[in-house]
């Protein structure tokens, strides 16, 4: 275990220690009566158990839970009154605290070019059928019924697989208009890619007023000057807008007062697929001799890391199995789940150059498998809050190794034609090919 990692996880397994009264307040419901009393489901272990992803049932969870404690389990319906004391806040809190510490604690965090690497994009996510939850997290409507349902929007770290921001609303608000105040809180010196369901002038503007940069992909016929570039067969061009429209307006909501028509000058780059067809991205990286138009084509390609991340998070660490049908209930679990993956991502990336080291020699580059790591971290966690300093580290660097046993050989594959499937409520955890369920 490096250090990095090892003072990554101590911050973290300080996180519920709540040593003032504001803490408890600001937590804990009603803390003059939660959480004042001997019982075996402390607020640690309440918020362990939580933090583990509870996808079977409850029952069978908690005596798995309090076995691997050598305890009798308590009944579910004790665990329901605890975490229902426990406010949505701490797991959002404590997820936002495993993004901060983890650049804190990881000073070789991967980048390009000294730049940070993020992509920003949405999912929708159907919840539990039940009206107040609805009427909580937006439905998704047709002609034939209304589902409660939430969209999700991520900020992803695409070369350490961090999620850095996640941001929920419903469907009746579109993504672009969340993610247009999030520029001026996100962190500079990083480059953010978007698909075309952000086209527009307005994510360039911000960006360049809060010191970093993105890419954007445009639809070929966005406006006569992407139409004349498309035409022209130029690998890349400077241009310069003005401000309309949509954009300005969005800004001026923002409470910005960008002048009408300000002048932006940005630059377009062509990019050519293999199947002929052409694709035209916006930056504002305007050097073109250190961001070469062949390399924008490239950081774009990479912007599907945020697809597989959205995959795994719904995949290996079954997303839509919400465990409870409160409002509250089904916050804590979203934010634990993405807390979750941030952890087993840290965990991962501690464990690179001895995957690199092992595996140097074989013909495939290999990576360690996500899915059975994640059943392994998820009975590890009761470890890291609930044992003594000695213990967690010993069985931390135990669980590292076992990491490295589970590696599976990356087999680039021929470009095939994408099939389109409609996943219907919780048809993906039904059938995966080449794929179990480690939960």
């Amino acid at each position: 275990m490096t250090h990095a990692l090892s003072r990554y996880l101590t911050l973290l397994r300080n996180f519920p220690d709540l040593t003032t009264e504001a803490q408890r307040a600001q937590y804990i419901v009603e803390p003059h009566r939660h959480f004042t009393r001997s019982s075996p489901l402390t607020f640690r272990r309440t918020v362990a158990f939580i933090l583990q992803l509870v996808r079977k049932s409850t029952a069978v969870e908690l005596h798995d839970f309090f076995g691997s404690l050598g305890r009798a389990p308590v009944t579910k319906s004790a665990f329901a009154q605890r975490w229902r004391a426990i406010r949505p806040a701490f797991f959002r809190d404590f997820f936002y605290r495993s993004v901060q510490d983890f650049y804190t604690c990881f000073g070789h965090a991967r980048r390009w070019r000294s730049h940070l690497l993020f992509a920003v994009d949405g999912t929708g996510q159907t919840l539990p059928r039940e009206q107040w939850i609805g009427q909580a997290f937006g439905f998704h409507q047709n002609q034939h019924d209304k589902v409660p349902s939430t969209r999700i929007l991520l900020t992803y770290d695409l070369l350490n697989r961090i999620i850095l921001r996640a941001d929920l609303h419903t469907q009746h608000s579109g993504e672009i208009r969340h993610a247009y105040p999030n520029v001026e809180h996100l962190p500079q010196r990083a480059i953010y890619i978007y698909d075309r369901g952000y086209a527009g002038y307005g994510l360039p503007f911000l960006h360049r007023r809060h010191g970093s940069d993105c890419i954007i992909r445009l639809p070929v016929t966005m406006s006569p000057e992407v139409v004349d570039f498309v035409r022209s067969g130029q690998p890349d061009r400077l241009i310069t807008v003005p401000l309309l429209g949509r954009a300005l307006r969005t800004l001026r909501q923002l409470g910005l007062r960008p002048e009408e028509r300000h002048p932006l000058e940005l630059r377009l780059v062509r990019v050519e697929l293999p199947t002929g067809e052409v694709e035209v991205l916006l930056t504002t990286l305007m050097h073109r001799r250190r961001f070469h138009h062949r390399r924008i084509g490239e950081l774009y390609g990479l912007r599907w890391g945020v697809e597989t991340g959205i995959s795994h998070l719904k995949s290996y660490l079954q997303l839509a199995l919400i465990s409870a049908y409160t409002q509250p209930g089904v916050e804590q679990d979203l934010w634990s789940t993405f807390w979750f993956y941030n952890v087993q991502s840290a965990c991962l990336l501690d464990r690179e150059r001895a995957k690199k080291a092992r595996t140097q020699h074989r013909y495939y580059s290999y990576r360690i498998n996500r899915n059975v790591t994640a059943g392994l971290i998820k009975r590890w966690l009761p470890t890291l809050f609930l044992e003594g300093i000695w213990r967690w580290r010993a069985r931390t660097k135990v669980l590292l190794d076992e990491l490295l046993t589970h590696l599976e050989p990356y087999r680039p594959r021929p470009g095939r034609v994408r099939i389109r499937r409609i996943m219907r409520s919780q048809d993906r955890h039904v059938y995966e090919p080449n794929y179990r369920s480690a939960f």
